[in-house]
């Protein structure tokens, strides 16, 4: 008699994520963070694709290779702009708002962290990044407590 082998196979979420709230553009984050954090964020070329949502977020990446550490910036909004041709109007705009993270609306961008960094830099960092121009406030979110965490395996 054969027997069945089932593997359950679940993705450890082993990183940091950081919410941000702020009225800056991406390019103008990452220049705030790569001064003030002493970063290299460098932009994809190619954003973080969802062909299903038809969206993409803008994705920014730096790996420390001294420390093991790896530093992405995303954004949390993809807003489109579509025309649609309707019977009041010639040219009606229509836009949509798609979240990577939907759970967390107010959240603009995400920091994610890989590697191991010590509460007090921790706290550092988020001092840190608060303190940066126009950033409305920042704090740590457990991946665990959000439903589309998958999102964020890139």
């Amino acid at each position: 008699m054969s027997k069945i082998h089932s593997f359950d196979f679940e993705y450890d979420h082993d990183y940091i994520l950081i919410g941000i709230h702020t009225t800056l553009n991406d390019y103008r984050l990452a220049y705030f963070l790569n001064k003030e954090l002493k970063l290299f964020l460098k932009r994809f070329k190619d954003d973080l694709d969802f062909p299903l949502k038809k969206c993409g977020f803008p994705f920014y990446l730096y790996e420390d290779e001294a420390s093991f550490i790896s530093w992405s910036l995303i954004s949390n909004k993809y807003i489109s702009v579509d025309s649609v041709q309707s019977d009041n109007n010639l040219f009606n705009e229509e836009t949509k708002t798609r979240f990577l993270i939907p759970e967390k609306k107010k959240v603009d961008y995400f920091i994610k962290i890989c590697g191991y960094i010590k509460n007090e830099k921790l706290k550092n960092i988020l001092s840190k990044i608060k303190k940066t121009e126009k950033i409305i406030t920042s704090y740590t979110i457990d991946p665990y407590t959000l439903k589309s965490r998958d999102n964020l395996i890139f």
